[in-house]
């Protein structure tokens, strides 16, 4: 079974009961995530159903009375939140709901991507806390965890039932992956999880998010100034071994090592890019990617973006190099990270130290 499909067997019987998840209705979906910014779920469900008996739908909502719509908030905090969500609703009753959920009053990137995912069915993935507890649990993410980074692992369980997993995610780290203690005995992903039983990946990502604004990242922040262009590799996996390549002598970087694969043409998909790079360079097709890191280097001249897939190929023994010049090797983890790569790839192999840990 499918990890997706586990957390939703799991979730049929474990997921919280809440008023907010039998509806898609965007109108209702947008306020409980307004109320749910600043307050545990199980506090909310009084306020969400007194709120919505009272205002069903976005206009009834678009022409409330401070006072009442003050009043009914009480207890919620910030009425400022209330404010701004019947501006909202306001702009909906006039103009109906945009495809950009951002561009209403008030919503940002979180709450944008709730309404997408629950109301929409769209492959948006809030990442709040506990999603990225989970993941930076179960794929033993180094810090500081990214929320991008989180989002594309999420995307991947997402695509055939958005809301649904969703849901069972922030059930999962709500009430067994949790901050204070993971429950890996109960979990239905524990024999996924890279980190059960480890109390010190349990510590350190308690708070995953937190930690992210605070702590430095791997990579560099992108020099605006400079010409940009997106790389893409693939961290090509086979029995326990990476593909890696020696670039030629006579190569800028010559005689280190390399993942494969190059730059994205303009207008490119990722992984549309990352397979035509490993059939021109090593005769064999992309059979899956997933998304693992991105992260930003610049040299004195470009400022480069890396997306790095973890790959899996068709024929993974058949590849060659087609300019009868490049060395290419199946390495062990120990045996890639003991090789000479260019300062540009430091990301990748710190990842991987973490991932391996080795020291």
């Amino acid at each position: 079974m499918s990890a997706a499909g586990e957390l939703l067997v799991w979730a049929a019987t474990h997921g919280r009961d809440l008023p907010w998840r039998t509806t898609r209705d965007p109108y209702r979906i947008l306020v409980s995530e307004v109320m749910l910014q600043q307050t545990q779920a199980e506090r909310v469900v009084p306020f969400y159903q007194r709120f919505i008996e009272r205002f069903p739908d976005a206009a009834a909502l678009a022409k409330a009375g401070d006072d009442e719509l003050h009043r009914l908030w009480k207890g919620l905090g910030y009425p400022s939140r209330a404010d701004r969500l019947r501006t909202a609703c306001q702009t909906v009753v006039a103009q109906g709901w945009p495809e950009d959920m951002r561009t209403l009053p008030g919503v940002g990137p979180y709450t944008a991507a709730a309404v997408g995912c629950f109301a929409f069915g769209r492959p948006t993935p809030p990442v709040d806390t506990n999603l990225a507890r989970v993941y930076a649990r179960r794929e033993a993410l180094p810090r500081p965890v990214q929320a991008d980074a989180v989002a594309e692992l999420v995307r991947v369980d997402l695509q055939d039932h958005p809301s649904g997993i969703a849901n069972a995610l922030m059930d999962l780290g709500a009430t067994i992956c949790t901050a204070r203690a993971a429950q890996c005995d109960r979990c239905p992903w524990a024999h996924r999880c890279r980190s059960r039983g480890d109390p010190a990946i349990h510590a350190a990502t308690s708070n995953p998010l937190k930690v992210a604004s605070t702590k430095r990242s791997y990579g560099q922040v992108r020099d605006r100034s400079l010409p940009h262009r997106v790389v893409v590799l693939g961290l090509c996996h086979h029995d326990g071994r990476y593909l890696v390549a020696k670039r030629p002598a006579d190569r800028h970087a010559g005689g280190m090592w390399e993942l494969p694969g190059g730059k994205r043409e303009v207008g490119e998909d990722d992984r549309v890019a990352l397979a035509r790079e490993l059939t021109e360079e090593l005769g064999v097709e992309l059979l899956a990617a997933r998304h693992l890191m991105r992260y930003s280097y610049n040299y004195p001249d470009r400022a480069l973006t890396f997306q790095v897939y973890r790959c899996r190929l068709f024929d993974p023994q058949n590849a060659r190099a087609l300019d009868g010049q490049t060395d290419l090797r199946w390495v062990t983890p120990q045996g890639l990270l003991a090789l000479s790569f260019p300062p540009a790839n430091a990301a990748i192999l710190a990842r991987l130290r973490r991932y391996h840990r080795i020291l």
